[in-house]
């Protein structure tokens, strides 16, 4: 499938980045308790790499059952979509009930969770581009990004 090779590259960044959340609770800046908000944040770093990972992965899966490159981004940018409106919409209701949805880091995240969430969608209806895929994929990548750097600032 053209495009594989960036798909399955940004599939092992992603896994890398699920691996840098092991340092985050030791690289703690004010050694301080872990809040409901910041356990929140360092699962959302290794949720969301695994969530990219797989992701990424999906289209070469399924282009040699499906065999056409525009049935196979259409079907997996909708299959992506449906699954990240249940991810994001439980995220938001985690934080909300953390008291976590005032802090800058929480907006940015789920701003690039919302706006792969609409890539992805956009992607099946309209784009059917691996680049608008890959593109989704690096704004949810993103939401690992922000929070491991929350974390590591030690902000909340």
């Amino acid at each position: 499938m053209p495009g594989e090779a960036l798909l399955v590259g940004i599939a092992t960044v992603a896994v890398v980045v699920a691996g840098f959340a092991a340092i985050a609770p030791g690289m703690s800046v004010d050694g301080s308790q872990w809040t409901a908000a910041r356990r929140l944040r360092l699962r959302a770093i290794v949720s969301t790499s695994f969530n990219v990972m797989f992701e990424s992965l999906l289209p070469a899966v399924l282009f040699p059952a499906i065999g056409d490159e525009r049935a196979t981004l259409v079907l997996a940018s909708a299959l992506v979509f449906a699954y990240l409106l249940v991810v994001i919409g439980m995220r938001t209701l985690q934080f909300l009930r953390a008291g976590g949805l005032h802090a800058r880091p929480t907006q940015l995240m789920l701003a690039g969770g919302y706006l792969a969430t609409a890539l992805f969608g956009l992607n099946a209806l309209l784009f059917v581009s691996v680049t608008a895929y890959a593109l989704a994929l690096l704004f949810q990548l993103s939401v690992a990004a922000v929070s491991f750097y929350s974390l590591l600032a030690g902000s909340d």
